[in-house]
């Protein structure tokens, strides 16, 4: 090896050994926490569709390890239900942290049909979330979802991740949310329950956005 390429390998351990010290630092540091949001300020009635809170027993809250959750089914009307669930995460640590649907879902007997990218406008923006099939083997659902941290709608584990990363070595609260909808699919009615669902979701999402964002002075600066 050249004398080039080795101070460049020793520049790269040195960097990685100083983030790695600066990330270790930072777990035994006392970051400030944001206040936790009000998830009950989201709507129980929204564009026709009505709600009503749904219990999670103590054993699926210990599992999940969030420290504030909230459970709805909105139906309309015509009897069609979606279902939404928020669970808002203060700090992101061993035994509390998001759990992906993409990990949940067969854990608990479903399995993963098809899975993309959804664009959704949202208060007049673009934001990207995450679309699933799943099915247990007698029924099919249609599954949206995303996260958010500090007032940003993150599409992704990886982006997820990511942001998780940078807030530690900039020393900024971790605090996240995992937002998901979902809806049976009758048979045949794969479209119809897809367009009904995007509609649904636009019209509550800036409601959910604005329950989770920050309050003034929460982010740490």
């Amino acid at each position: 090896m050249d004398t080039v390429s080795t101070k460049k390998s020793i520049a790269v351990v040195i960097i990685l050994a100083a983030l790695c010290a600066y990330t270790w630092s930072l777990r035994l540091r006392t970051l400030p926490q944001p206040e936790p949001p009000v998830l009950e300020s989201i709507p129980m009635a929204v564009g026709g569709f009505t709600a009503r809170d749904e219990y999670i027993s103590p054993e699926s809250l210990r599992v999940l390890g969030a420290d504030l959750t909230l459970a709805r089914s909105y139906v309309d009307r015509g009897g069609n239900s979606i279902d939404l669930f928020i669970g808002y995460f203060a700090d992101q640590q061993e035994n509390s942290q998001i759990h992906s649907p993409k990990h949940c879902y067969p854990g608990a007997g479903w399995d993963i049909i098809s899975e993309g990218s959804i664009a959704l406008d949202i208060g007049g923006s673009e934001s990207a979330a995450r679309e699933l099939i799943i099915s247990d083997g007698s029924h099919r659902q249609l599954v949206v979802y995303w996260f958010n941290m500090r007032d940003m709608t993150i599409p992704n584990e990886f982006a997820l991740k990511w942001h998780q990363m940078t807030s530690a070595l900039m020393a900024q609260p971790q605090a996240a949310s995992f937002i998901r909808f979902s809806a049976l699919i009758p048979t045949g009615g794969d479209e119809t329950v897809r367009d009904g669902m995007i509609e649904f979701v636009e019209d509550i999402s800036p409601r959910v956005i604005e329950a989770l964002a920050p309050r003034k002075d929460d982010d740490g600066s």
